[in-house]
């Protein structure tokens, strides 16, 4: 009748026999004998998550617009789905939305200029509009119209004075003493990268030229907001 009492020795045996190494192994490969074909799919199946949750962390991300910096074109809270796979410079075309990693001239702006906030890491991604390639000459900066021009032409990209200047106007200060003021031409590993608001972008025009290699992002579509959902990279 139930419940019985069962002599603990019996169950350390049984115990002992059913979950030891020496007999779980040779039951699995009796069990692949068997049908191999329905277990090897099984097992495909449990372990296919895994590479391509890596694939996708490795060379998929989502992105959220942090600053006004490139406004109007993406405000502040959008969310961007980028791809990162291998050769991304070799996809871009000039004025493309590019992500990048920063440059040492920018961290150590950003380092200086807030000495109590959180270091910048070196993986931390920023986004600009690709504006000069390897090649270019001439890239000046107007004092004046904080607009860049490239071998006597207006940078590409859309109107830069849709957005509103940053109350103490902190970027005319930075601007004085940019690194990217004049630069006579651009080599063969170097880009040029200007946000779509002037009055508040913090860009190559202030640190300078962008190594190629630091540019490892390309947005394909906009998800978030929803009223703002684009799927296109055409920003």
């Amino acid at each position: 009748d139930w419940p019985m009492e069962v002599d603990a020795e019996l169950l350390a045996n049984v115990t002992s026999t059913r979950f030891n190494t020496d007999s779980a192994i040779p039951r699995v490969i009796a069990a692949f004998q068997r049908d191999w074909k329905a277990y090897t799919l099984a097992l495909t199946v449990a372990v296919m998550p895994i590479p391509i949750a890596l694939f996708v962390r490795t060379f998929v991300s989502f992105y959220a617009i942090p600053s006004a910096s490139m406004e109007p074109t993406l405000l502040r809270g959008d969310v961007l789905l980028v791809e990162k796979l291998p050769g991304v410079y070799d996809r871009t075309n000039r004025g493309d939305v590019v992500l990048f990693r920063p440059p040492p001239s920018l961290t150590d702006l950003i380092a200086s200029s807030s000495p109590q906030s959180r270091p910048i890491s070196s993986t931390s991604l920023f986004v600009k509009r690709l504006v000069g390639v390897p090649g270019d000459k001439d890239i000046r900066l107007n004092d004046e119209t904080r607009e860049v021009t490239i071998d006597g032409k207006p940078a590409m990209g859309p109107n830069r004075d849709m957005c509103e200047d940053e109350p103490l106007r902190l970027i005319d200060k930075m601007l004085q003493k940019g690194k990217g003021r004049n630069v006579d031409e651009l080599g063969e590993d170097e880009a040029y990268v200007v946000g779509d608001c002037k009055a508040v972008s913090v860009d190559s025009r202030v640190f300078g030229v962008l190594p190629k290699e630091n540019i490892v992002g390309k947005p394909v579509a906009r998800i978030w907001p929803l009223d703002r959902i684009q799927l296109s990279n055409k920003f």
